[in-house]
């Protein structure tokens, strides 16, 4: 094991800044574990005492990176917060599909959350490692004025989520390629801005023009009826703000998570209006604000639709990210009724470092979930092969080998974290290293997706995110700067 790494000084004003968010932080998590201890149907104490222990150990590394004013990137940190929306709180507020398990099993699956978050952090923690030294990986692949261009990339994502969307002038066999390209690089390029908002370095008319961009890719994004990849544009948008000015912008906050919470109570209604059958009807340009204005009354329904009837706990499950009811499922089912998958749904994981163009029948990451949808008997074959359930990496774990395997998840994720962290530090942002850790960010919040699906797609986006900068520089020979 290495010596630890000398900490950089930090400049006094962004160490009271990151006192000052630290503070915030824990009012936070002392605010928010005290309503939900007070609201809480739980009656066991033990359930209520894991629940809440769940919400302090999720929160507790980005608590340390801010107390510390750590100068690496909070990827890490930024993962385990998403733990608090998809284990604790659906755990705390006793979601309906909760109560459908026994307190044994609901107690097991808080445990089995909290044998995960312990081994992680404590990996995290006590991992040392140096900075990247090798030039491919430390050295800019693009020269420093390109950041002050980055307001262009978020105007061709903008203009290219308009033609995808709106029009028919991609050709069909181009469009995963472009999809691929953009989606890249409005992540890198809307990332950039934030934190440069975030540092000082945005004028009037770059930060209009920066919300605009914003809103206009949020709208078009959730025309088509999918919130997730616009709340991750949110998220990491805030994430490249906070990590520089240490500052949570609290009014920000207080204007899209009402309106964003009342788009998602009124999806499904939306769905059953717009997605009928086998055709789904997307609207034009002009019908936008008929559309969300629609949707938003929807959203205001009690039941979000009002000839909503009442679905079974499969459906629940397969219709949101409910992670900590499906690790109950899991547990539920596994050993006591299935054995152990034993490793069934890793066995894919090398395969996919193989392009398809080499191995055209090579196995599709898919097939992780299917497996495990099909085992725990909550899709036939036929259906699996179309249809997508968020399970989690700890549900897969759990599924595999049991305890242990969440465990060993738990190190291993942790010192993973750590040392790319490390690696990355003080590396430009238009470094490998730097690119990967805005990469790895973004994808540090998709966590109801399969480890097989996970590490693909993380690895196509590297591909392109990363791989055009090199080109470019291989092309033009751009000095580093």
């Amino acid at each position: 094991m290495s010596p630890p790494l000398p900490t950089p000084a930090v400049a006094p004003a962004a160490r009271a800044s990151s006192q000052r968010l630290f503070r915030l932080g824990v009012a936070a998590v002392v605010a928010v574990g005290a309503y939900l201890a007070y609201i809480t149907p739980l009656k066991d104490p033990l359930e209520i005492a894991l629940g809440l222990g769940m919400l302090v150990l999720a929160a507790l590394p980005a608590l340390q990176w801010a107390r510390l004013s750590r100068p690496y990137f909070p990827v890490f940190e930024i993962f385990m917060l998403t733990e608090i929306n998809f284990y604790a709180v659906p755990m705390l507020i006793g979601q309906e599909d909760v109560f459908s398990f026994s307190d044994k099993i609901v107690s097991n699956a808080g445990l089995a959350v909290i044998a995960f978050q312990l081994p992680a952090i404590m990996a995290y923690f006590a991992t040392r490692g140096e900075r990247a030294r090798h030039p491919l990986l430390t050295e800019s692949l693009l020269p420093e004025k390109v950041l002050h261009r980055a307001q262009t990339g978020l105007w061709l994502n903008t203009l290219y989520l308009y033609v995808a969307g709106f029009t028919t002038l991609i050709p069909w066999n181009l469009a995963p390629i472009l999809r691929a390209v953009f989606i890249g690089l409005g992540i890198i390029c809307s990332f950039i801005q934030a934190r440069r908002w975030g540092e000082g370095q945005l004028g009037r008319n770059a930060k209009i023009a920066y919300c605009l961009n914003l809103t206009l890719q949020m709208v078009f994004l959730f025309s088509d009826l999918y919130l997730i990849n616009g709340i991750s544009l949110i998220i990491l948008s805030l994430i490249g703000y906070v990590t520089t000015s240490r500052r949570i912008p609290i009014i920000v906050i207080l204007v899209t998570l009402p309106l964003v919470a009342l788009l998602h109570h009124g999806k499904a209604a939306m769905r059953d209006v717009y997605w009928r059958g086998d055709q789904a009807t997307h609207p034009s340009l002009v019908e936008l604000p008929a559309f969300f204005e629609q949707w938003i009354n929807l959203g205001f329904t009690p039941s979000g639709h009002s000839g909503e009837q009442k679905k079974s706990l499969t459906a629940n499950l397969m219709e949101r990210a409910a992670l900590f009811q499906m690790l109950c499922l899991t547990i539920d089912r596994i050993p006591d009724y299935q054995p152990f998958l034993n490793g069934d749904t890793y066995k894919d994981i090398p395969a996919q470092i193989v392009p398809r163009i080499l191995w055209p029948n090579k196995p599709s990451p898919h097939q992780s979930n299917a497996r495990l949808a099909i085992y725990l008997n909550l899709l036939d074959e036929e259906a699996a092969e179309s249809v997508s359930i968020a399970f989690g990496f700890l549900c897969e774990a759990y599924a595999n080998f049991g305890y242990l395997g969440i465990v060993v998840l738990g190190l291993v994720l942790g010192w993973a974290f750590k040392r790319l962290s490390l690696l990355g530090q003080d590396a430009p942002q238009f470094s490998a290293m730097g690119l990967f850790l805005i990469l790895l960010t973004a994808w540090s919040f998709q966590v109801e997706l399969v480890m097989a699906s996970w590490l693909t797609s993380l690895f196509q986006a590297a591909v392109v995110v990363i791989g055009i900068p090199f080109a470019f520089r291989a092309t033009t020979g751009t000095p580093a700067s």
